[in-house]
């Protein structure tokens, strides 16, 4: 459950952004590589150019960035200013027949600023995104089994499941993780 309302602002992030983008994903694969298809080895090898990219300069694409003041969520910066505190990818597809569906990747919120509703907003914005501006009619999403949160989170917004990739991801030699493969059909409500 969220905790009180803080100012809280998610908005596509731009390439000048790039090395605090760097920054959270590189905190993302190295606190929870068992949630994300990049390696942190893979990424941490990348400049801030490289990801700079790699941020899409216009809709349909987007990286979504949360915003949260450090006085809201202590831990997250210094005073008002506000902090990157979490991200959120969207993909549309190109080709004819699939051009109707997209996907949300990359899915990521630090530490301090969990329970303050950012994960939901963000997931809401990323729907809206691809419901009015792609205006695409299923949104996909992967999301490693055993990972609870991640899919009530999913679940409550209208995720449903319909298939489980095995073997999706490879964390070492005798270590392997399935995904669960959820859509969202954005022609409802």
């Amino acid at each position: 459950m969220p905790q009180q309302a803080a100012p809280l602002l998610i908005r596509p992030l731009l390439r000048r952004e790039a090395a605090a983008l760097r920054d959270l994903r590189l905190e993302a694969l190295r606190l929870h590589p068992e949630a994300f298809g990049a390696s942190f080895e893979e990424a941490e090898r990348m400049s801030a150019a490289q990801f700079a990219a790699q941020v899409p300069e216009g809709p349909p694409d987007a990286i979504f960035g949360a915003f949260l003041d450090g006085a809201a969520a202590p831990g997250l910066g210094t005073g008002t200013v506000p902090a990157l505190c979490g991200m959120a990818g969207f993909f549309a597809e190109r080709p004819a027949k699939t051009r109707h569906k997209g996907s949300l990747w990359g899915m990521y919120v630090r530490p301090a600023a969990r329970r303050h509703g950012v994960a939901q907003a963000l997931l809401q914005r990323v729907i809206l995104h691809a419901r009015e501006v792609a205006r695409l009619e299923v949104l996909r999403l992967t999301v490693v089994e055993g990972n609870a949160a991640a899919h009530r989170l999913y679940a409550a917004a209208g995720f449903e499941t319909y298939g489980i990739e095995r073997r999706a991801l490879r964390l070492g030699p005798d270590r392997w993780l399935d995904e669960e493969l959820m859509a969202l059909d954005l022609r409802r409500g």
